[in-house]
Protein backbone atom coordinates (compact mmCIF):
# COMPACT_ATOMS: atom_id res chain seq x y z
CA UNK A 1 0.00 0.00 0.00
CA UNK A 2 2.88 2.64 1.05
CA UNK A 3 4.55 1.76 -2.57
CA UNK A 4 1.00 2.22 -4.57
CA UNK A 5 0.79 6.25 -2.48
CA UNK A 6 4.64 6.81 -3.30
CA UNK A 7 3.97 5.86 -7.20
CA UNK A 8 0.92 8.23 -7.44
CA UNK A 9 2.38 11.07 -5.53
CA UNK A 10 5.11 11.04 -8.17
CA UNK A 11 4.51 13.87 -10.57
CA UNK A 12 7.07 12.75 -13.16
CA UNK A 13 7.40 9.51 -15.32
CA UNK A 14 10.16 8.63 -17.53
CA UNK A 15 8.63 7.66 -21.12
CA UNK A 16 9.14 3.79 -21.64
CA UNK A 17 11.43 4.43 -24.50
CA UNK A 18 13.06 7.64 -26.00
CA UNK A 19 14.68 9.10 -29.10
CA UNK A 20 14.86 12.09 -30.58
CA UNK A 21 11.75 12.55 -32.28
CA UNK A 22 9.51 10.39 -30.48
CA UNK A 23 8.68 8.84 -27.05
CA UNK A 24 6.34 5.99 -25.48
CA UNK A 25 3.98 6.71 -22.44
CA UNK A 26 2.19 4.54 -20.65
CA UNK A 27 2.79 0.95 -19.17
CA UNK A 28 5.82 -0.57 -20.63
CA UNK A 29 4.11 -4.29 -21.16
CA UNK A 30 7.23 -5.69 -23.02
CA UNK A 31 8.66 -8.52 -21.19
CA UNK A 32 5.98 -9.19 -18.96
CA UNK A 33 2.34 -10.86 -19.53
CA UNK A 34 -0.37 -9.78 -18.33
CA UNK A 35 -2.32 -11.52 -14.99
CA UNK A 36 -5.74 -10.75 -16.29
CA UNK A 37 -5.13 -11.58 -20.58
CA UNK A 38 -8.78 -11.42 -21.45
CA UNK A 39 -8.97 -7.51 -20.52
CA UNK A 40 -11.66 -6.78 -18.14
CA UNK A 41 -14.76 -9.11 -17.37
CA UNK A 42 -17.44 -6.80 -15.64
CA UNK A 43 -16.63 -2.68 -16.12
CA UNK A 44 -19.62 -1.16 -18.30
CA UNK A 45 -19.29 2.47 -18.18
CA UNK A 46 -16.00 2.32 -16.61
CA UNK A 47 -13.63 5.26 -17.31
CA UNK A 48 -9.71 4.11 -16.24
CA UNK A 49 -7.26 7.04 -16.20
CA UNK A 50 -3.51 6.28 -16.69
CA UNK A 51 -1.31 8.87 -14.67
CA UNK A 52 1.86 9.16 -17.18
CA UNK A 53 2.21 12.24 -17.34
CA UNK A 54 3.80 14.12 -20.76
CA UNK A 55 7.37 16.46 -19.86
CA UNK A 56 6.58 18.82 -22.83
CA UNK A 57 4.01 19.70 -25.03
CA UNK A 58 3.82 17.97 -28.25
CA UNK A 59 1.61 15.28 -30.30
CA UNK A 60 -0.01 11.94 -29.83
CA UNK A 61 0.82 10.24 -32.94
CA UNK A 62 -0.54 6.12 -32.27
CA UNK A 63 -1.92 4.45 -29.41
CA UNK A 64 -0.55 0.70 -29.01
CA UNK A 65 -2.15 -1.99 -26.67
CA UNK A 66 -1.38 -5.91 -26.66
CA UNK A 67 -4.55 -7.65 -28.18
CA UNK A 68 -6.92 -9.86 -25.41
CA UNK A 69 -6.86 -13.81 -25.83
CA UNK A 70 -10.71 -13.36 -25.69
CA UNK A 71 -12.48 -13.72 -29.47
CA UNK A 72 -14.29 -11.15 -29.10
CA UNK A 73 -13.74 -7.76 -30.78
CA UNK A 74 -14.33 -4.95 -27.94
CA UNK A 75 -13.96 -0.84 -28.68
CA UNK A 76 -13.25 1.73 -26.32
CA UNK A 77 -12.61 5.32 -26.26
CA UNK A 78 -9.28 6.94 -25.95
CA UNK A 79 -9.12 10.10 -24.25
CA UNK A 80 -6.67 12.57 -23.31
CA UNK A 81 -7.35 14.81 -19.95
CA UNK A 82 -6.04 17.59 -19.00
CA UNK A 83 -5.45 17.81 -14.74
CA UNK A 84 -7.45 20.76 -12.60
CA UNK A 85 -7.69 21.00 -9.37
CA UNK A 86 -10.24 18.61 -8.71
CA UNK A 87 -10.28 16.37 -11.94
CA UNK A 88 -9.46 15.94 -15.87
CA UNK A 89 -11.03 17.87 -18.52
CA UNK A 90 -11.42 15.78 -21.78
CA UNK A 91 -9.07 17.41 -24.46
CA UNK A 92 -9.52 14.80 -27.22
CA UNK A 93 -12.14 11.70 -27.86
CA UNK A 94 -10.92 9.06 -30.01
CA UNK A 95 -12.83 5.98 -30.87
CA UNK A 96 -11.55 2.87 -30.84
CA UNK A 97 -13.39 0.65 -33.01
CA UNK A 98 -12.96 -3.05 -32.47
CA UNK A 99 -9.38 -3.48 -31.13
CA UNK A 100 -8.47 -6.09 -32.88
CA UNK A 101 -9.92 -6.34 -36.61
CA UNK A 102 -9.71 -9.21 -37.51
CA UNK A 103 -9.88 -10.50 -34.04
CA UNK A 104 -6.74 -11.60 -32.91
CA UNK A 105 -5.52 -13.70 -29.51
CA UNK A 106 -2.19 -12.53 -29.40
CA UNK A 107 0.12 -10.05 -30.48
CA UNK A 108 -0.26 -6.41 -30.06
CA UNK A 109 -2.14 -3.78 -31.95
CA UNK A 110 -1.03 -0.08 -32.67
CA UNK A 111 -3.37 2.58 -34.36
CA UNK A 112 -1.70 5.44 -36.37
CA UNK A 113 -3.73 8.55 -35.97
CA UNK A 114 -4.19 10.60 -39.54
CA UNK A 115 -4.00 13.71 -37.41
CA UNK A 116 -2.19 14.09 -34.38
CA UNK A 117 -3.63 15.08 -31.03
CA UNK A 118 -1.83 18.12 -29.38
CA UNK A 119 -0.95 17.76 -25.94
CA UNK A 120 0.58 19.87 -23.31
CA UNK A 121 2.63 19.57 -20.45
CA UNK A 122 1.08 17.40 -18.02
CA UNK A 123 -1.52 15.75 -19.79
CA UNK A 124 -1.92 12.10 -19.05
CA UNK A 125 -4.71 9.76 -20.99
CA UNK A 126 -7.46 7.37 -20.43
CA UNK A 127 -9.56 4.45 -21.66
CA UNK A 128 -13.51 3.96 -21.54
CA UNK A 129 -15.51 0.89 -22.18
CA UNK A 130 -19.40 0.98 -22.81
CA UNK A 131 -19.75 -2.61 -22.41
CA UNK A 132 -19.07 -5.42 -19.94
CA UNK A 133 -15.98 -6.83 -21.85
CA UNK A 134 -12.63 -4.65 -22.20
CA UNK A 135 -10.44 -4.80 -24.84
CA UNK A 136 -6.72 -4.20 -22.74
CA UNK A 137 -5.16 -6.90 -20.48
CA UNK A 138 -4.26 -5.68 -17.26
CA UNK A 139 -2.66 -6.66 -13.75
CA UNK A 140 -5.23 -5.84 -11.08
CA UNK A 141 -4.97 -4.05 -7.95
CA UNK A 142 -3.40 -7.12 -6.10
CA UNK A 143 -0.83 -7.91 -8.68
CA UNK A 144 0.38 -4.35 -10.28
CA UNK A 145 3.99 -3.54 -11.36
CA UNK A 146 3.52 0.15 -11.46
CA UNK A 147 -0.12 0.69 -10.66
CA UNK A 148 -0.99 3.98 -11.96
CA UNK A 149 -3.83 3.15 -13.72
CA UNK A 150 -6.99 3.76 -11.46
CA UNK A 151 -10.80 3.20 -12.38
CA UNK A 152 -14.22 4.39 -12.02
CA UNK A 153 -17.43 2.97 -12.87
CA UNK A 154 -20.73 5.01 -13.77
CA UNK A 155 -19.10 7.29 -16.64
CA UNK A 156 -21.71 7.97 -19.34
CA UNK A 157 -20.71 8.32 -22.81
CA UNK A 158 -21.66 11.85 -22.20
CA UNK A 159 -19.32 12.58 -19.76
CA UNK A 160 -16.45 11.80 -21.59
CA UNK A 161 -16.80 14.36 -24.85
CA UNK A 162 -14.38 16.92 -25.69
CA UNK A 163 -14.76 19.50 -23.02
CA UNK A 164 -16.27 18.07 -20.33
CA UNK A 165 -14.62 17.81 -16.51
CA UNK A 166 -14.08 14.58 -14.84
CA UNK A 167 -13.97 14.46 -11.05
CA UNK A 168 -11.20 12.55 -9.81
CA UNK A 169 -13.14 11.28 -6.97
CA UNK A 170 -13.97 7.71 -6.29
CA UNK A 171 -11.43 6.67 -8.34
CA UNK A 172 -9.85 3.37 -7.37
CA UNK A 173 -7.45 0.69 -7.84
CA UNK A 174 -4.12 0.23 -8.88
CA UNK A 175 -3.55 -1.35 -12.20
CA UNK A 176 -1.16 -2.12 -14.94
CA UNK A 177 -2.93 -1.91 -18.32
CA UNK A 178 -0.80 -2.96 -21.22
CA UNK A 179 -1.69 -0.06 -23.05
CA UNK A 180 0.85 3.36 -24.52
CA UNK A 181 0.79 5.93 -26.15
CA UNK A 182 3.34 7.31 -29.31
CA UNK A 183 4.30 11.44 -28.03
CA UNK A 184 6.38 13.43 -30.32
CA UNK A 185 7.66 16.71 -28.72
CA UNK A 186 7.23 19.90 -30.64
CA UNK A 187 9.71 21.77 -32.05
Amino acid sequence: PLSLLFLQACNAVAPIFKSPTEQVFGFDFSEQVPQIPTGDRSAPTHLFVHKYPFYSDGTVTAVTYLNDSDGGSETFVLLILRPTDDGWKVIHHIDIDGDDQPSAKTGVTTIHFETPLNVQKGDIFGHWQLEETGAIPLNDEDFFIEGLSLGKFGISADDIEEGQFISNHGFSGGRDYFINITFQTSP
